[in-house]
């Protein structure tokens, strides 16, 4: 009786205690039933905007749409800015919520669940308007909605329900105040979606207010607020097209402009020569005053970061001036007069008002030749237009009250190589160099040139993620930001195999963009019309296993994975995979087999060799495959709803049309054959006895010989040897007068530290003679094969503590940062079987001197006095432009290796900014490769 009693007790007061007592999770969404939500009607248009995206979010997870309330009556949502809602303002005196460290902060948030009268609410509090709208935003995050569901048709799985845990708490605020984009280069794929599909105008070259919202939208959604919108010739300027600068303002967006658009002026589609004169300070100073004054007129009254300086109508120098000291003379002038117009436009004092100098291209010599820069300016650095920062803020500039800034390119047109088709740059790159800018108090403004958006989705997003919270990325964890986003787009089951694919896709761009696959030029005005042809890669196929054969593999590897994952992938994702992953990875690998192919056609053509034809059809094949994907891209997905956004050709350059091939070879009636060896540099014919590249045990397990005909008849082939440690085995090549054969080593039967051996190789007849060597040792790492030793900066035997690996970066997916200090070597050991003279390849991180000093290494082998290197190159000099092709700069030394058997190798950091990617010991000091030939990580 007494427990009967007990229990009727604990119902009774479960009973009295609210619903949300009992549950342990609060229903966000909840099946049949409308989402109640109360923002006040007094709230920014910001905050409107992000409710109404809000709303539409819960309409498309859960088919029902959201309701607004008023305070008076039920809601289960409140969200709303500190001092706006009164609601919210009470709730904090009542201290059921905590303003610590929320109120008078630039765009925070919170967001917890609170019991107030009995009833659950979910609070979004904001400190201002921004930070309200980016609250109401985390909401659609929270039920799952993608950042990309317009963008990249990332559509969200339908739900009944979706539910926080009622402890769920999170408060964020930005790390760098002003964060966004830069459109750039719209030419071939922004501009005309929009003004021919999107937005179809009868004014050539238009952006209009319809486009914008959508690219606000996407902003706002990735946490961002600053726009520099498109500014090519061939677009409508922004300011020209009514409504514009009004939707910005409806999305909160904060407007800035480029470089080379001073005042929000854009010189390249606004200045007329007819109207204005002359775009020259010097002689038409007033005009200019005026011109710059009438968008300032019209622009003042919204938000802005306003551009100052001056050069010329576009990317180009300053008119009018013919000396370094008259152009610091001109801009100096030029720069009190747009602050004299600032303050009278405005009407605030210039101090006030958020402005930014970019000391971009020649300009910066300007800076540096005494250019007395107002402190409350932000100086905002730029990139080598790579993703290699030139210039940081140094101890002085660092205390500047404007701060600093970065203007950082992942899409670029210029000189060496225009990279506008896809986006390929390693976020470790972008990490590493937003993090290096942040510990330089940079942290003002990041502006991200993005191109057209499209398909630099990816890099985006991880851009901006570091720019909203700077700690949420870190050396180690590169990769679970990948995966986090894979899983969100495309679930937990598949992300595994696609971080695999998106981690080689940046790796092997890394290695070469698929743009710089042509080995041409754009710019090279010391050739007629400053555009170099396509040529051969310096990829070598008879070098270190082929290593144009071993490219192709490795794209095949991941081509052949997302091909195959695209099955599995529910329909309400199909579009959004065929964007973010199956274009860029198929196109990127079907651009190198188009030219690496080519290259092989023209290679097996000059030798008369058949399969020159056949590697001519596959590189043609190449070219069908990137215009079918182009077409699918534009053509098939949403209904034609991208129809124009994808060039497969921007600018029309050399390296997007058919790769140069060679006459067809004529196939004669023939058996006579030849073989051709692995690191020679063309066929055998029978012979000599060839010697074949020793073999060792973990350096160099195999080595191939390929077996060549010139006439109609098949290759027929039988290898003899007694050797019972060596073994020959055919690799399937589909290929008809070809056959590649690899020589490998049963290391279980080699008994003594080397042994050698002849054996012979019948081809259609003819008798080939080989010996072969085979080093058997236990030393698995730095061990010397093919008269060379390659490692990876993290094969040291011994490193500073305050050496950093940086995850997924360089060609070794692990580049190395060199602490600076003579005491902060790292050490490499090795084993040579050759001695005498041997070239020490140092592959390094291609870094710039930050602080506009040297930026140099010393190393130096076992004893001898360290050599002094520098890395430091000239902007657009010959050495640079070979540096950001292949992303690595390779510095050359020569040692002296006196005798065989262990040596070490020390590097050294003279300057910051040192980081060791791959190392390559040679003492074959003239071979021809592209590729330091070392594992992956």
């Amino acid at each position: 009786m007494k427990r009967i009693i007990t229990l009727l007790s604990i119902l009774y007061l479960l009973m009295c205690l609210p619903l949300s007592s009992i549950a342990n999770d609060f229903m966000l969404i909840t099946k049949d039933k409308a989402l109640q939500v109360y923002i006040d009607p007094k709230e920014k248009e910001v905050v409107q905007t992000s409710r109404d995206i809000f709303f539409s979010d819960v309409e498309l997870v859960s088919g029902i749409k959201a309701k607004l309330q008023s305070p008076g009556n039920s809601f289960s949502v409140v969200a709303g800015t500190i001092g706006t809602n009164k609601y919210i303002d009470e709730l904090i005196s009542r201290k059921l919520i905590q303003a610590d460290g929320l109120k008078d902060q630039w765009e925070a948030f919170r967001i917890q669940i609170i019991t107030d009268n009995n009833k659950d609410i979910l609070v979004v509090a904001g400190s201002d308007s921004r930070g309200t709208a980016y609250g109401i935003l985390e909401l659609s995050r929270l039920i799952g909605v993608s950042p990309w569901v317009w963008w990249a048709d990332a559509l969200p799985d339908k739900k009944d329900e979706v539910s926080l845990k009622r402890d769920y708490y999170t408060q964020q605020q930005p790390s760098v105040q002003y964060r966004g984009i830069f459109l750039n280069d719209e030419d071939w794929g922004l501009m005309p979606w929009s003004s021919k599909n999107y937005e179809q105008t009868s004014r050539k070259g238009q952006i209009g207010p319809k486009t914008y919202a959508r690219i606000f939208e996407l902003l706002l959604r990735l946490r961002a607020n600053t726009l520099w919108p498109a500014m090519h010739e061939s677009t409508v300027p922004f300011y020209f097209v009514e409504g514009n600068k009004e939707m910005a303002d409806k999305y909160g967006i904060v407007l800035g402009t480029s470089h080379c658009e001073p005042l929000m002026r854009n010189g390249a589609g606004e200045w007329d020569n007819k109207k204005y004169g002359e775009y020259n300070y010097l002689t038409n100073k007033e005009t200019i005053n005026q011109y710059w004054g009438e968008r300032l007129q019209e622009a003042g009254k919204y938000e802005n970061f306003y551009t100052i300086g001056m050069r010329g109508v576009h990317d180009g120098k300053m008119e009018g001036v013919k000396t370094l000291d008259e152009q610091t003379s001109v801009l100096q002038d030029v720069i009190d007069n747009q602050r004299q117009l600032l303050t009278k436009y405005v009407g605030k004092d210039a101090s006030s008002i958020p402005q930014a100098f970019i000391p971009y291209k020649e300009v910066l010599s300007v800076y540096e030749n005494g250019l007395k820069l107002p402190d409350d300016v932000t100086l905002v650095w730029c990139d080598d237009n790579y993703g290699y920062l030139t210039r940081l803020s140094n101890t002085e500039e660092q205390k500047r009250k404007g701060g600093g800034g970065v203007y950082y390119h992942i899409s670029y047109w210029g000189r060496p190589h225009d990279y506008l088709w896809l986006s390929t740059t390693q976020p470790s790159l972008i990490y590493y160099q937003m993090q290096n800018a942040w510990k330089h108090n940079v942290r003002k403004l990041w502006i991200l040139n993005v191109g057209d958006i499209k398909p630099a989705e990816y890099d985006m997003e991880f851009f901006l993620d570091m720019a909203w919270n700077i700690n949420s990325i870190d050396d180690s964890n590169i990769y679970q930001h990948m995966d986090t986003w894979l899983t969100r787009e495309f679930g937990k089951a598949l992300s595994p195999q696609l971080s695999f694919v998106m981690k080689e896709y940046f790796r092997l761009a890394s290695i070469r963009r698929p743009e710089f696959m042509g080995w041409s030029r754009v710019e090279e005005y010391s050739v007629k019309g400053g555009k170099t042809p396509v040529i051969d890669t310096e990829f070598n196929p008879f070098m270190f296993g082929d290593e144009i054969e071993q490219r192709i593999a490795d794209y095949d590897r991941i081509t052949d994975i997302i091909n195959q994952l695209g099955e599995e992938i529910p329909d309400n994702r199909k579009s959004a995979y065929f964007q973010l992953m199956t274009y860029p990875v198929n196109a990127a690998a079907e651009m190198n087999k188009k030219l690496l192919y080519a290259q092989k056609a023209r290679l097996f053509a000059k030798h008369n060799l058949p399969d020159a034809n056949l590697y001519a059809l596959q590189s043609n094949n190449a070219y069908n495959e990137i215009t079918a994907l182009t077409m699918a891209y534009n053509r098939d997905m949403a209904k034609m709803k991208w129809d124009g956004m994808m060039d497969m050709k921007p600018r029309k350059l050399a390296v997007f049309e058919r790769a140069p091939l060679p006459d067809r070879v004529d196939i004669a009636n023939s058996g006579k054959a030849s073989v051709w060896i692995e690191g020679e540099e063309q066929p055998r014919t029978a012979g000599a006895t060839i010697n074949l590249q020793p073999l060792v045990k973990h350096a160099k397990d195999s080595t191939f010989v390929i077996l060549l005909q010139q006439g109609n008849q098949p290759v027929e082939w039988t290898f003899n040897t007694s050797l019972n440690w060596l073994n020959a085995k055919e690799v399937a090549t589909n290929e008809l007068n070809l056959k590649r054969l690899v020589l490998s080593i049963n290391w279980d039967n080699v008994t003594k530290d080397r042994v050698s051996g002849e054996c012979s190789l019948s081809i259609n007849g003819e008798i080939y003679n080989f010996v072969l060597t085979a080093i058997n040792n236990n030393i698995t790492k730095g061990m010397e094969s093919d008269r060379m030793i390659a490692m990876n900066a993290v094969d040291y035997s011994l490193s500073p503590k305050q050496a950093r690996p940086i995850q997924g970066l360089g060609h070794s997916l692990n580049a190395m940062v060199i602490p600076v200090g003579e005491k902060y070597f790292v050490e490499y050991t090795i084993y040579t079987t050759s001695m005498g003279e041997a070239v020490i390849r140092t592959a390094l991180i291609p870094n710039h001197p930050i602080e506009g000093k040297d930026l140099r290494y010393a190393i130096a082998v076992d004893n001898e006095k360290p050599q002094i290197v520098s890395l430091a190159t000239e902007f657009r000099s010959e050495p640079w432009k070979i540096n950001v092709l292949r992303n690595q700069t390779v510095k050359e030394t020569i040692h002296n290796i006196t005798k065989p058997g262990k040596h070490t190798i020390r590097i050294y950091a003279l300057d910051e900014g040192v980081v060791l990617d791959q190392i390559m010991v040679d003492f074959d000091k003239d071979r021809k490769f592209y590729q330091i030939p070392v594992s992956k990580q």
